[in-house]
């Protein structure tokens, strides 16, 4: 069940009608497709809906708008003109009341920061002049819904059992607008649990390869050389 064809079929065996349906015309399963398929794929942040955009910086101009299909709060990484912005070791925003303070603290200050406001986010030092394509973002975009009968999801040929989910879930909104209410709940119920569980199984497989990162820059006291508040990085493990 990859194609979108395929999940309207999917949607009307579960309901027991067919396209010429009145009760659920095709329009309306298609519709309700739609519905259940932002509701899963914004569950959670799906490495399938990881994105990455450029911008230019503009003169003077502190903060800069999400690209329009982002999510709020996304963003995660950020470059301007190839340097990383951010806070050691891995690039990661400031808290943005902790960065209006820092700004205020340091007004001159020409480290690197940045951080994220629901759907804007702010850089540190603010731009001297205009770029070209010279920002880059990586955040986490929605996705795209389905119009033609060949288009696919983000799990299509991948993640078949959240395709199923998909069904479940529109199965379940259609359901609850008349007698057969809890079975809807049922179905929507069933429908979290099999993302829940495709999930976890990405979260099991990426922590396989994901190195991990040093929390701090630490001082090394006992490293035997004349600068003993030389500093290294270290997890406290």
């Amino acid at each position: 069940m990859d194609l979108f064809s395929e999940l309207i079929t999917g949607v009307q065996d579960e309901l027991s009608v067919g396209s010429d349906s009145s009760l659920f015309p095709l329009a309306t399963v298609k519709r309700f497709i739609n519905r259940a398929y932002i509701k899963c794929g914004s569950l959670f942040r799906w490495p399938e809906t990881e994105d990455a955009k450029k911008t230019s910086t503009q003169l003077n101009i502190e903060y800069y708008k999400y690209p329009d299909t982002w999510r709020p709060d996304s963003v995660w990484k950020l470059t301007v003109d190839g340097t990383r912005y951010g806070e050691e070791p891995d690039g990661g925003p400031m808290a943005y009341n902790d960065y209006l303070n820092w700004k205020e603290d340091n007004p001159d200050s020409t480290e690197k920061k940045w951080s994220t406001q629901w759907r804007r986010y702010f850089i540190s030092p603010t731009p001297s002049s205009a770029g070209t394509n010279n920002i880059v973002v990586w955040g986490q975009r929605n996705v795209d819904a389905l119009t033609n009968d060949a288009d696919v999801t983000i799990w299509s040929y991948s993640m078949p059992d959240c395709n199923e989910a998909i069904v479940l879930e529109a199965s379940a909104m259609l359901k609850s607008k008349g007698e057969n209410e809890k079975s809807g709940q049922f179905k929507s119920a069933e429908s979290k649990q099999l993302l829940i569980v495709a999930w976890n199984k990405i979260k099991q497989d990426q922590a396989k390869y994901k190195k991990t990162q040093p929390f701090f820059l630490v001082d090394d006291l006992f490293s035997g050389k004349s600068n003993i508040k030389e500093q290294v990085t270290g997890n406290f493990n």
